[in-house]
């Protein structure tokens, strides 16, 4: 066990230069389709390894490969509780960066995600029912986590949302009451709603 202990260290480790890049890099996500930044791929990309050097121990006993497994799911929890953890600190201080709150939502999510691969690659269904009670409390946390932060981030737009409905409310109604061509009222009400659905959209 004393493999897993140090590998504890490393796996923290790799945390933290995972999240310190990404907020070097002010939490890009890594492609026009992929909505989260790299640190999610990072931690697991070291998880990853860490399941694939047991796999490769070649074990035989299911009592020894259940210990094992329960040693594992003990580092994947402090691993993505951590960054939990750090995500929603990164998040309270990224108040009105509405794209930063946006990436660190997905982060979360793609952490759920990966996390559900994770556990099946690691036996899912067949796990051991402790092991299998560890990680799906963590999921549950995870979500918990993203709950809150969807929250809070639909609290803090929606005043900018309010402003932009009233803008188009009061355009809207000039139209109605202006001396303006039908065809004119046609193309009007998509111009004047374009800033809010790119809002929206963003």
């Amino acid at each position: 066990m004393q493999w897993f202990n140090e590998n504890d260290d490393i796996s923290m480790e790799y945390l933290h230069n995972a999240l310190e890049k990404d907020q070097q890099t002010g939490f890009q996500q890594i492609s026009e389709h992929c909505l989260f930044s790299s640190s999610v791929i990072d931690v697991f990309t070291q998880l990853n390894q860490c399941r694939d050097i047991i796999k490769t121990l070649d074990l035989h006993d299911p009592i020894v490969i259940e210990k094992y497994m329960k040693r594992f799911s003990v580092t994947i929890l402090q691993v993505l509780l951590d960054y939990a953890n750090a995500i929603r600190r990164t998040f309270e201080h990224a108040d009105g960066q509405d794209r930063i709150c946006s990436i660190l939502m997905n982060n979360i999510q793609q952490l759920i995600l990966n996390l559900v691969q994770l556990y099946e690659s690691m036996g899912g269904a067949q796990l051991e029912d402790e092991t299998k009670t560890m990680l799906n409390d963590l999921q549950k946390q995870l979500s918990d986590v993203l709950d809150e932060l969807s929250a809070t981030f639909v609290k803090s737009i929606e005043p900018t949302i309010r402003q932009y409905i009233e803008e188009v409310y009061k355009q809207l109604q000039q139209i109605n009451g202006g001396n303006t061509s039908e065809q004119q009222k046609g193309a009007q009400p998509m111009l004047i709603t374009k800033p809010l659905l790119d809002y929206l959209d963003q």
